[in-house]
């Protein structure tokens, strides 16, 4: 699959005018002291060494798990990957509502050539032959969305800091993120010591999904001091498959979509149950089904009223993992009175 006519005229236009604009602004560039053709190499997500602006201005996003960072370090994107309202914090919709969305199930190289960017963040699920159209706009660099190292949301969010050269400022995020994370352990000890904890979802009719406790949420929760459900844990194991959403690595992730029949064993050891939200609160259609279940309701945890929202299971960045923090701080005093 090649770029059609039209957008490759589009591409050959954004440059254009991207040409004319330097030649028309290049003595205001120098006299400022900016050195706006200044790069930098980097290695992404899959090895690749690209060769990247060293102080980009105009990145485009294929996928929120980027735009949450580059949100979080206050660069936001001119072009952006589709987001739903509820699943980004409320004092980010109205900015977010501005930026053009570039790609939805697939890239639109036309929209994202118009947006004329100097730097595209592309999640390592685009097919070979996309990822060169891309690049025919301008530098890609591919970061972590699915594979081995899927649950390493950290790892994930300081790739993107890297390519647009803020793991600087990264630094500070994360500092306050653990000390957030050290006060609430410390609080809440006598709660969380010796209870267990595990956390389901619902991505399709008449079926669970699990998330193992070296998933993303196995990073933010078990640190409060909670255990991890073993059960939970030995299911992922045994049902995970390696070709599941998109993952093209070949490994195995740390996460498992199970029949109903079987959900029973494997949240049967928890004393609480997180299940995956949005940034309110609330749950959507199929997680309400699951939640409604009568095998669900027959778990220990449900049926003593310990099922509790935890926010975005697939954490994007620290902007989410803060309100998985601040959901599980509301459930541990939930849990407590009891």
């Amino acid at each position: 699959m090649r770029i059609n006519r039209i957008t490759g005229a589009v591409i050959a236009g954004a440059a254009g005018l991207a040409l004319l604009a330097g030649c028309g602004s290049g003595g205001d560039a120098e006299a400022s002291g900016e050195a706006s053709n200044d790069t930098r190499t980097v290695t992404d997500a899959t090895g690749e060494e690209v060769e990247v602006p060293a102080d980009p201005q105009s990145v485009v996003t294929l996928h929120y798990a980027a735009t949450e960072t580059l949100m979080d370090l206050d660069v936001p994107p001119v072009g952006q990957g589709a987001f739903m309202d509820t699943a980004v914090p409320e004092e980010w919709v109205d900015q977010l509502g501005e930026i053009p969305v570039v790609a939805q199930e697939e890239p639109d190289l036309e929209k994202i050539a118009e947006a004329d960017p100097d730097l595209i963040l592309s999640p390592n699920t685009q097919e070979p032959e996309m990822i060169e159209q891309l690049q025919e706009i301008a530098p890609v660099y591919q970061f972590t969305l699915r594979g081995g190292d899927r649950a390493q949301w950290k790892q994930r969010v300081k790739e993107v800091a890297d390519a647009v050269n803020q793991t600087d400022e990264l630094e500070a995020l994360d500092s306050e993120f653990e000390a957030e994370q050290k006060r609430i352990a410390d609080e809440y000890a006598d709660v969380t010591k010796g209870t267990t904890i595990g956390a389901a979802s619902s991505f399709e009719d008449n079926s669970a999904y699990l998330w193992g406790s070296e998933n993303m949420l196995g990073t933010i929760l078990p640190p409060l001091g909670f255990d991890w459900s073993a059960a939970e844990d030995t299911m992922v194991e045994k049902y995970g498959e390696a070709a599941q959403g998109g993952n093209k690595s070949g490994k195995v992730e740390p996460e498992a979509q199970i029949s109903m029949e079987v959900l029973d064993k494997s949240l049967d050891d928890a004393d609480i149950i997180f299940v995956n939200s949005d940034l309110r609160g609330d749950y959507d259609e199929l997680t309400t089904t699951l939640i409604d279940s009568a095998v669900f309701k027959e778990l220990p945890a449900a049926k003593a009223g310990h099922v509790y929202p935890i926010g975005k299971a697939t954490i994007a960045g620290y902007s989410d993992a803060e309100y998985g923090l601040k959901m599980a701080e509301r459930a541990i005093k939930e849990y407590q009175k009891d």
